[in-house]
């Protein structure tokens, strides 16, 4: 007898299995062809656009302007790169404008599309929000009181993530953009604001950055490692790559799951075949393989399926990823090594789930397996409610869920993973549009912050005067540095417990530093100060309930000694309605209308990507569901024929078979929720390093009811999908004795 002829009446017997199996392994491994494929295209096309364009390595704003002398001079004397970046912000009708004098040495523009301005009317402009507000080549737009004809579109390699401000949440591209003009064009303009970009030959950039602090003032100083408009390129595409590889480690494991329950039946279902193999001489080491076989299949099948899929379509699920960029022209193939991993691991999976099924059954005397009693040890089921006067589909319907416990657990999971993949989607438009119409305002009441280019001691404009820096930890990490006064009325500060907190008792931090930086009331920690480059320690006196900034709070004395200041000093103004502050001596508005627009933004950009995943839910519940419950008719093939012969009719039988497992669908939709919570939860805590922000997990009713709308169709969509496999049992098949 030769055992690889079995294979074929196998597969033949049991097409529904091996489809639902391998499709369930084709719609994970797909998902993660998208995050590879996606994050290796940005990191190849980020380090390529750095490179060409000269990216800086720092950038940073003085008090003091920096000559063009000095310049040569500092360049010469500390073997680096640094030039002046004029700029100035040009607000018209609501959608702000930053204007840029052209570079020579440092973040170099590139042109993607038509051609430079040449012509004092003539103006070039950022690439996204061209093509988000379809804007073509050729038309008006007017900056400021001018009208300028568009001539081409331009990427910037530090503005690759469009932040208006670089403690925005995400990108602007609806109501901000960068443009370039002919020098006289941009002199024309008005005054502009100045920030230096530096490119270090050295890693030995302290006694620089001292010089420039001591002589010049520093006013901020961001590294570009710690610039999200740069480092987001890295940072999202080491993110898709890690998540890509953690989706083939965990998906490809929850199909393990299924399919090893549904191999470990078909292995006990043909114990009796085994014990006669056995007995025949065939050794375990034989017997192993040939079932793994069986479980090759799916995973080999799913596996190169998917590849080919994802070769064929790599350009666009590639793209699917981009949109939190300016548009990037890339070109997006699968990794052959990725390629080769997708399909090999889970084969690896499957094989190892069916040879341990068989080791476990073959360690049963063959005695036993030759007469079907490997389970003899089991409790016997059939008694259960053996003696109740109840009717007979209740009884059956208790039987099968509990004397079937693999059977069982297998529709449970199926409902319980689609359910949760569904909700766990709708959770982070649900938690996105929470933050936006809720929490944003749980920052104050102001909706304007005016961060200036000069220090003041007395405010004529307005509105309350701050004094706000940047701060870092001992590693690098950035947050706000923020003093001001426990009286400001744009804000009302209370801790995590809902206390008032008085500023003058210490130094407070928000919800989202403390979750960045693993802090808790009562700690200590060392303040590192990025301008003067000196470090203090101090102690956390209480946590600010606020979810929305990353930063620490205290008294202006208190400040300033961070900030090694005066503290009658001033250069932040907070307002609840536009001041008239002169252009010139503002460096960047900070308005909270903005950060809403952003975060409805980012919901906008996820959509895509979030319904694709409830696509994949609905089919990973399906298919799980189609997988368990064929079990269940082709297990009980000898009972439904039994029926027939009884006289009950097919729709009779469906009622009783096809029932059994619908107490499972909401048990599997509840027990999902607890999960999607906290998983949403985890996840807004790890995206806290991304958006500053650390936005409260929430879903709404609305999105229950969808997910058990979605959940119950996939169910019931599965069992549609068998009504056939009862209607074709013959009740010959009772009455000849066939147990199969």
């Amino acid at each position: 007898m030769k055992l690889n002829k079995r294979y074929s009446r196998s597969i033949k017997g049991s097409v529904s299995f091996y489809v639902s199996a391998s499709l369930l392994t084709m719609l994970t491994l797909i998902l993660f062809f998208i995050m590879n494929t996606a994050g290796t295209a940005i990191k190849n096309f980020g380090e390529d656009f750095f490179d060409s364009q000269k990216i800086e390595d720092a950038n940073f704003a003085t008090y003091m302007p920096i000559s063009d002398e000095e310049i040569e001079k500092l360049e010469e004397k500390y073997s680096i790169t640094l030039e002046p970046q004029y700029y100035k912000n040009i607000d018209t009708n609501g959608v702000t404008t930053r204007l840029f004098k052209k570079t020579e040495k440092l973040n170099l523009y590139s042109i993607t599309e038509g051609a430079d301005a040449i012509k004092d009317n003539e103006v070039i402009i950022s690439e996204g929000y061209a093509v988000h507000n379809k804007i073509d080549i050729g038309d008006d737009i007017k900056i400021g009181e001018k009208t300028y004809t568009i001539t081409g579109f331009f990427q910037r390699p530090d503005y690759l993530y469009m932040l208006q401000n670089d403690t925005d949440p995400y990108m602007n591209v609806t109501t901000f953009f960068l443009a370039y003009m002919t020098d006289d064009a941009f002199s024309a303009a008005g005054s502009s604001n100045c920030q230096y970009a530096v490119s270090y030959e050295t890693d030995n950039n302290i006694e620089f950055r001292r010089e420039i602090n001591e002589k010049y003032v520093m006013r901020s100083y961001v590294p570009a490692k710690e610039n999200m408009r740069i480092d987001m390129v890295d940072m999202q595409s080491e993110m898709f790559i890690t998540f890509s590889y953690v989706l083939l480690a965990v998906m490809p494991l929850i199909v393990v799951i299924l399919v090893s329950v549904v191999i470990n039946r078909k292995v006990k279902s043909e114990q009796k075949m085994i014990g006669t193999l056995t007995a025949l001489g065939y050794k375990k080491g034989r017997l192993m393989l040939h079932y793994a076989g069986f479980a090759i299949i799916p995973g080999l099948l799913g596996g190169i399926i998917a590849t080919i899929i994802s070769i064929v379509f790599a350009q666009p699920f590639g793209e699917l990823c981009l949109a939190d960029y300016e548009p990037m022209r890339i070109n997006c193939s699968v990794n052959p090594v990725a390629a080769i991993i997708g399909i090999i691991i889970p084969v690896i999976m499957y094989t190892l789930a069916a040879m341990f099924s068989v080791n476990r059954l073959l360690k049963t005397e063959t005695v036993l397996l030759l007469n079907d009693n490997a389970d003899q040890d089991k409790k016997n089921f059939k008694k259960v409610l053996v003696k109740k006067k109840i009717s007979f589909r209740f009884k059956y319907a208790v039987r099968s869920l509990i004397g079937n416990p693999g059977r069982t657990f297998v529709v449970f999971f199926g409902v319980f993973i689609g359910s949760f993949i569904a909700l766990f989607s709708f959770s982070i438009l649900d938690t996105m549009d929470n933050t936006q119409n809720n929490m944003v305002d749980e920052m104050g009441s102001f909706e304007y912050q005016y961060v200036l280019n000069e220090l003041i001691e007395t405010n004529e404009y307005g509105g309350e005067s701050l004094l706000m820096s940047t701060g870092e930890n001992k590693s690098g990490d950035r947050f706000s540095i923020i003093g001001t006064t426990d009286d400001n009325p744009y804000l009302d500060m209370r801790d995590i417990k809902g206390n008032k907190i008085n500023l003058e008792n210490g130094y407070y931090i928000t919800n989202v530093m403390a979750t960045l930086q693993e802090l808790e009331e009562g700690d200590q920690f060392t303040v590192f100060n990025p301008l003067t480059l000196e470090e203090i320690t101090i102690e956390i006196a209480g946590i600010i309930d606020n979810d929305m900034q990353n930063a620490l709070f205290c008294s202006r004395k208190n400040a300033s000694a961070l900030l090694d200041l005066d503290d009658k000093l001033s250069n932040v103004i907070m307002s609840d309605k536009e001041l008239a502050i002169p252009e010139s001596k503002i460096m960047q508005v900070i308005k909270k209308s903005d950060t809403k627009e952003q975060i409805q933004n980012v919901t906008e950009q996820m959509g895509v990507m979030i319904y694709f995943l409830i696509g994949i839910g609905a089919a990973i519940c399906l298919a799980a569901i189609y997988i368990a419950v064929n079990m269940l008719v082709m297990e009980n093939r000898s009972n439904i024929s039994m029926l027939k012969v009884l006289g009950y009719k097919d729709k009779k039988i469906n009622n009783i078979v096809l029932r059994v497992n619908h107490i499972l669908l909401p048990i599997g939709i509840a027990c999902s929720v607890p999960l999607v919570l906290a998983t949403t939860k985890m996840c807004m805590s790890f995206l806290a390093e991304y958006m500053n922000a650390v936005p409260k997990a929430y879903i709404s009713p609305k999105s229950y009811v969808l997910t058990a709308l979605i959940t119950a169709f996939s169910y019931f969509g599965s069992l549609l999908l068998l009504r056939r496999k009862v209607s074709k049992i013959d009740m010959v098949l009772s009455l000849k004795g066939n147990r199969e």
